[in-house]
C-alpha cells in the first residue's frame, strides 16, 4: 500500500460511490514480475466489499493473460455485481466489432464459467475522436446505460448490504 493514491472530485454523478482502480493486469514476462503483495487476495477483499466491478477490454487487446484469468476467477460469487466494458471500439469498424465482440463473449465464457456473461459496454470511453464514426449511436447509448448503472449504485448500495446480511446469516446457520 506504499504506492496507494487517493484523489477526489466535486461530481453528482459520483456522489455516493467509490472507485478503485487497481494496477493494470500483467501479460507475458511481465506476469512473473513480484507486485510485493497479494494481488489476487486484494481483488478477493475488494470484490466482497464493492457494489461494481468493472472490467476494461480493449477492442484492439482483448487476449485474457494468466493473471487476468486468475483475476477474473477470484471474483467468482460476485458475478451480479460485474459488468463488461469494451473500450476504444471506435478503432475498428462495425464488421470488426461485431467479430471482437463475439470473441470477447467466447473467451469470457470459458474463463467466468458462468450461463450467462455479465453485462458488457461497448463504447469508446476516452477524450479522443471517434476513429470509424459509423456507430456513435450505439456507443451513446452504451455510455448513458453504464452511467445509468453507476447512478444507481447509491441507491441499491442498502438492498446489496442487506442481501449480504442475510447470506452470511444463513451461512452462520448452517454452520
Amino acid at each position: 500500500l506504499n504506492r496507494f493514491q487517493c484523489s477526489g472530485t466535486n461530481s453528482t454523478v459520483l456522489k455516493g460511490i467509490s472507485i478503485v482502480d487497481t494496477p493494470g493486469i500483467l501479460s507475458g514476462e511481465k506476469q512473473r514480475t513480484d507486485r510485493g503483495y497479494d494481488f489476487i487476495g486484494v481483488l478477493e477483499w475488494f470484490a466482497e466489499r464493492v457494489d461494481r466491478i468493472l472490467l476494461l477490454f480493449d477492442a484492439h487487446k482483448l487476449d485474457i493473460s494468466d493473471e487476468f484469468r486468475r483475476s477474473i476467477e477470484a471474483l467468482r460469487g460476485h458475478d451480479d455485481k460485474i459488468r463488461i466494458v469494451l473500450n476504444k471500439a471506435d478503432m475498428v469498424d462495425h464488421q470488426q466489432l461485431m467479430r471482437v465482440y463475439g470473441a470477447l463473449m467466447w473467451s469470457l465464457g470459458k474463463v467466468l464459467g458462468t450461463p450467462e456473461v455479465a453485462r458488457v459496454y461497448i463504447g469508446s470511453f476516452w477524450d479522443q475522436p471517434l476513429r470509424y464514426d459509423i456507430n456513435r449511436r450505439l456507443f451513446e447509448a452504451e455510455e448513458q446505460d453504464l452511467f445509468a448503472d453507476l447512478q444507481s449504485l447509491p441507491r441499491n448500495a442498502a438492498l446489496r448490504k442487506l442481501n449480504d446480511l442475510i447470506k452470511r446469516a444463513r451461512l452462520a446457520k448452517v454452520h
